[in-house]
């Protein structure tokens, strides 16, 4: 069942990682990547209030928590800087390009767990890898595009 549950929550969290990809587009377009990417997180931290007011751990402590906060703090600053530099890609490129570019932070992801966490892979997880990174990067080359803007 735990497997199930984190299964349909990734899925749940690509779908909509994806649709999310597809508005930032038309947002760069009409606000411009900075503008795009501080509404992003007025809104975002608006809905997040809401969620965190109505399911928030009961027992959490800001005070016994103040060394965990690190992290928060972490992930919202590589995800600003995601956030940021990926609004700004689509103002060059295609969206699709962009997004498939991003989609490869799954070797950061692997490369750190690897170390940090000592994770270990089989052969056939070594083999997925490549084979997604071939993928993405198939996906992603555009053969007509100019590599510098003239």
């Amino acid at each position: 069942m735990q497997y199930f549950l984190g299964f349909t929550f990734a899925t749940v969290s690509m779908v909509t990682l994806g649709v999310a990809n597809f508005y930032y587009k038309k947002s760069t377009q009409a606000l411009g990547p900075v503008n795009t990417t501080f509404y992003y997180y007025l809104f975002g931290f608006a809905i997040a209030l809401c969620v965190w007011l109505a399911f928030r751990e009961r027992d959490f402590s800001l005070k016994s928590s103040y060394e965990g906060l690190v992290w928060p703090l972490m992930i919202a600053v590589f995800l600003f800087a995601s956030v940021l530099s990926f609004n700004y890609s689509v103002k060059y490129i295609n969206v699709s390009v962009g997004s498939t570019i991003r989609s490869m932070s799954f070797l950061v992801t692997v490369v750190l767990a690897f170390f940090v966490y000592k994770e270990t892979f089989t052969v056939k997880d070594y083999v997925a890898m490549f084979l997604a990174l071939i993928a993405v990067v198939l996906f992603a080359y555009d053969g007509n595009a100019p590599l510098t803007n003239k």
